[in-house]
């Protein structure tokens, strides 16, 4: 892998946000409703969520919606990886090698 790969996919990260699944409430890092939840409602799922640019089409999604290739170092949306040729270039399908026998 090149030099500087975490970098490069550290690029593709714009934000990190908090969502609680119990309440259904977006909450940005640093607000005083995440210190809140850590401590007065344990019981709730609070979890980090991803806001990254897809390196295929450019689009804006969560990692929810994403899938990250160590081959690629590069985040895919979920839109682009359902199209079968762009599915084959994502994962590097060996069956997509053009051998001569």
């Amino acid at each position: 892998m090149a030099e500087g790969w975490v970098d490069e996919r550290d690029k593709a990260i714009l934000d990190t946000i908090y969502y609680c699944e119990n309440c259904n409430m977006v909450l940005e890092p640093g607000d005083t409703d995440i210190e809140r939840h850590r401590r007065d409602l344990p019981n709730h799922k609070l979890r980090k969520v991803l806001i990254v640019r897809c390196g295929h089409c450019g689009n804006i999604v969560t990692d929810s919606y994403a899938q990250y290739s160590p081959q690629l170092n590069r985040f895919w949306c979920k839109n682009c990886l359902s199209d079968k040729t762009n599915h084959r270039e994502f994962y590097g399908d060996p069956r997509d090698d053009d051998l001569e026998i």
